[in-house]
């Protein structure tokens, strides 16, 4: 019997992988589907060829576009059934925040038997290992990967980083600098809730308080995999360029991503000396709700982008996006926010640091700055007065605690509705039933 756990644990773990198990059980299904035809299914499906594993199909919203990958067929996900024991799914979407929503949909139509094709990206296709340098145009710019959350990629970076901090180590695969409150855009189901901010909360936490923020973090902690910079809109704060280049002073961490709509206009000096590989500018998918005037902005901060030599990533449509938990005081014990935190893929992955502050996830950044509830236990003051090896002990704890009181803000839900509408949902006040 093949132990698939065992073999994500080993793509996971930075070592090179004999992947002769992992063809060996692909061959043992009927039907073999990659869910996913771009980037990522495309270079999956050409290494599963190689192997000389027969694919049945593909499964992509955009069959009609697509047709044909790799000789293969790209058909609309779900049209044709197949038995579900003969059946092997290879989910092949790089996106993790619409991952759970689409897993769900494989376990509703009854196929069991999936494999995660960004693990097995990373254990046959994947170049780097312990002792090689990462490399954001391979791991991002070609599309095929690009995991915001890759436990590869972080313990890459951990065999790198020796340390004589105190303590047991402290090594995070993906951690959140929230460097503004304000959007040129309008979400109704932003996963920031921007729109909800009260007037007074809105605008830029100043370059100094971030740089500030940088040097306290990443001097704490071992080491990061993978670090976005966002808001709001990215690059309607002013000092972009000053955030990147503080980063690049620092060896502890894989990527640092700004994430950008591409619709609010790039300035040259916001992107004057970042030469550091490690950074990505990591263009979403919003022209669906763009202006024309807006898809020329878009075009044109790509073209500058380019110019600088900066790696870039450019995002695909989404159809849909899963509707963020609104975020008023639920009447919950504490058995129910415990259950929630142990069923919750977010803390110590998704940590958002913010004015000083390490917070939970996105739902408690937005709780405290929106001035909605102040719980001391759910975040790490970093400016607190205190020795390394006590804000070492302090942060492991407030990780492991068995629940956050933000937990009682929270509901769990993949309802889904279409992306990047644009409008105002009240996500602060209950409603009457």
């Amino acid at each position: 019997m093949f132990d698939l756990d065992a073999f994500y644990e080993k793509c996971k773990s930075g070592e090179k992988v004999d992947c002769k198990g992992v063809f060996n059980y692909i061959k043992g299904f009927k039907n073999i589907i990659l869910r996913g035809a771009s980037a990522q299914g495309k270079a999956i499906g050409k290494r599963l060829l190689q192997e000389g594993i027969n694919i049945t199909l593909y499964w992509d919203q955009r069959y009609e576009e697509l047709q044909f990958v790799n000789g293969i067929a790209v058909e609309k996900p779900y049209e044709k059934k197949f038995a579900s024991q003969d059946t092997l799914i290879i989910y092949c979407i790089p996106n993790h925040v619409i991952m759970p929503q689409l897993m769900e949909e494989l376990r509703k139509e009854n196929y069991k038997n999936i494999i995660r094709g960004d693990i097995l990206y990373s254990g046959s296709i994947c170049s780097f290992s312990k002792g090689s340098t990462l490399s954001a145009k391979r791991c991002w710019a070609t599309g095929e990967c690009r995991s915001v959350i890759c436990e590869r990629a972080q313990n890459i970076i951990k065999a790198q980083t020796t340390t004589t901090k105190p303590g047991e180590r402290i090594d995070l695969t993906y951690c959140c600098f929230i460097i503004n409150s304000i959007c040129n855009l309008n979400c109704k189901h932003c996963v920031q809730y921007i729109n909800n901010y009260p007037l007074h909360a809105r605008g830029n936490v100043s370059a100094e308080t971030i740089c500030r923020d940088i040097d306290l973090f990443l001097d704490m902690v071992d080491s990061v995999g993978t670090i976005s910079v966002m808001g709001g809109e990215t690059f309607m704060h002013p000092d972009i360029s000053k955030i990147a280049r503080k980063f690049s002073e620092k060896k502890n961490f894989g990527f640092v991503s700004f994430p950008t709509n591409g619709l609010f206009e790039i300035k040259p000096e916001q992107l004057e000396g970042i030469t550091d590989p490690r950074i990505i500018i990591a263009f979403g998918y919003y022209l669906h709700v763009a202006t024309e005037e807006q898809k020329e902005i878009y075009r044109k901060n790509i073209e500058l982008v380019k110019s600088y030599g900066i790696t870039y990533t450019e995002s695909l449509y989404l159809p849909s996006w899963v509707i963020p938990s609104e975020i008023y005081k639920r009447d919950v014990d504490e058995q129910y926010m415990t259950n929630l935190k142990m069923q919750c893929t977010m803390p110590p992955r998704n940590l958002q640091i913010k004015n000083g502050k390490v917070h939970t996830c996105d739902r408690g950044v937005a709780i405290y700055n929106m001035g909605l509830a102040d719980y001391p236990s759910d975040y790490v003051d970093l400016t607190k007065d205190l020795s390394l090896e006590e804000k070492r002990n302090e942060f492991r704890e407030f990780v492991n605690r068995p629940f956050y009181y933000t937990c009682g803000h929270c509901s769990v839900g993949l309802e889904i509705v279409d992306s990047a509408v644009q409008g105002k949902r009240d996500v602060i006040n209950k409603k009457n039933s």
